[in-house]
């Protein structure tokens, strides 16, 4: 075989080798505490290959406060904070600090307000000691919002500060509260354990979106593809999320992801199914934004004044009525 022949040969048998995949962008993700109940769309899309299959590959970073992971997403340090409270985004957003919403994950709070088993309805907490996280979060906003329709503010009951739903949950156990606001799963303890539900803030926040995924917005605007391609991951992980045929397996990954009993896991399942808590409209509304502002305005940010548009990257959020 001549030389020149050979070379053909050898360029014919390269062309017909397949072409190495390309890499998957990494992506450095925030996530407070550990996967839980709020974070199930990314489970999903991490126990189904989600992830992989649109191209990305998520860095999963554990972070011990959501005000801390949002300063390092600010920071450039993180691409993306999961699962974050709506309420500081909006307020660095007005600061020009760098971040933008990409997706709203929670549409309304799921906190609930339990209480001693002899209360029937929030009405029946006038002069009672209420357990919220602070006067300076958005726990003081949900609550002052379910009290009104029954003619309540928060000046009729004793409010009492505790950050965080254990030690609320600990404090009503003992008495020391007559009710408070919990978050499931610990919501479900607490009715297992003879307290009473009188009111799931939802219900009475529905136009105040309550969590949310951010990203850093140089990073996005530099990686826009990658950015696109990690959320596509989690929409169809939250589309698969909401079909019922799904159930059995969805439960099984929230306990494999966030070592949560079956039952906890089966009670969170039909809880935020039912209340079909995760959004799915990949946009943010002009009216949650507005709703964000006022929240703000409550909690005595008065200087806030921000406009859905002003909070997202044009290409990868749309922005809704």
């Amino acid at each position: 075989m001549s030389r020149a022949l050979l070379a053909l040969l050898l360029c014919f048998l390269a062309a017909l080798r397949p072409a190495p995949a390309e890499a998957a962008d990494k992506v450095t993700v925030g996530v407070v505490g550990e996967f839980n109940a709020f974070t199930w769309p990314a489970s999903i899309a991490e126990a189904r290959h989600l992830y992989a299959a649109h191209g990305v590959e998520p860095e999963i970073i554990f972070m011990p406060s959501s005000p801390g992971m949002l300063q390092q997403l600010a920071a450039g340090s993180l691409d993306i904070a999961a699962s974050a409270g709506l309420v500081d985004p909006i307020r660095l957003v007005a600061r020009k600090a760098g971040v933008a919403i990409a997706r709203v994950s929670l549409r309304v709070s799921p906190y609930v307000v339990v209480g001693k088993p002899a209360l029937r309805s929030l009405a029946d907490l006038k002069g009672k000691k209420v357990g919220i996280g602070s006067r300076q979060n958005i726990t003081f906003v949900l609550i002052t919002n379910m009290l009104a329709p029954f003619k309540l503010t928060p000046d009729d009951v004793e409010m009492m500060y505790s950050g965080s739903t254990v030690s609320r949950y600990a404090a009503l156990k003992t008495g020391a509260y007559d009710a408070t606001m919990l978050a499931p799963p610990a919501s479900f303890i607490a009715e297992s354990d003879g307290f009473k539900t009188l009111g799931v803030a939802g219900d009475y926040n529905k136009d105040l979106p309550f969590t949310g995924s951010i990203v850093n917005r140089a990073w996005a605007s530099a990686h826009l593809d990658a950015a696109k391609n990690f959320f596509a991951a989690e929409d169809e992980a939250t589309d698969w999320f909401y079909d019922d045929a799904n159930r059995a397996e969805a439960i099984k990954i929230l306990i494999d992801a966030a070592k949560s009993s079956p039952e906890e896991a089966a009670k969170s399942y039909d809880f935020l199914r039912g209340g079909n808590y995760f959004d799915r409209t990949r946009t943010l509304s002009r009216k949650g934004v507005a709703a964000l502002v006022a929240a703000l305005h409550a909690l005595g940010d008065n200087d806030v004044e921000v406009g859905a548009e002003d909070a997202v990257i044009p290409g990868l959020t749309a922005v809704s009525e």
